[in-house]
């Protein structure tokens, strides 16, 4: 029999960060709640959301923080300092897919973006800047290259 999912955690059972394993359990509002580990509701709020989701999809994700109410933030994506560098390795994975050249450049649209790498477009800004600073993208009139 499956126990009651508790809508609070005390502190100490999660910390920041921690990866966990969630399953959807449902689209509201504001919003995914997703039952953490079988066992505590959480939510990931709608502007965290970067891809697709079904009811029922098991996905790793990460504690965001733990509200002063016990209530358990999630995001389906690590903290920005892991972001960024896992963010630039799919760019070069992208760019090495095409050809080594790609339309996206620092002026596409926050929506491109999103579809194509599932992140923001201030990750996808900071990922390219890391890549090019390490010398191995360029910036060209029609988007980036490989080095």
């Amino acid at each position: 029999m499956k126990r009651q999912l508790q809508e609070t955690v005390q502190p100490g059972i999660f910390t920041e960060w921690q990866e966990v394993d969630v399953e959807i359990y449902a689209f509201i509002d504001i919003g995914i709640r997703v039952v953490i580990n079988d066992e505590y509701l959480g939510l990931v709020y709608e502007n965290d959301l970067y891809d697709k989701y079904h009811k029922g999809q098991k996905l790793k994700a990460y504690i965001q923080r733990i509200r002063e109410d016990g209530k358990i933030d999630v995001s389906f994506q690590p903290k920005k300092s892991e972001l960024v560098p896992m963010t630039a390795a799919k760019i070069l994975a992208h760019l090495e897919a095409s050809g080594g050249k790609s339309h996206f450049h620092d002026k596409s649209s926050p929506e491109e973006i999103r579809r194509e790498f599932q992140v923001s477009k201030k990750v996808f800004k900071q990922s390219i800047g890391k890549l090019y600073k390490q010398g191995k993208i360029k910036l060209t009139d029609g988007g980036i290259e490989l080095v």
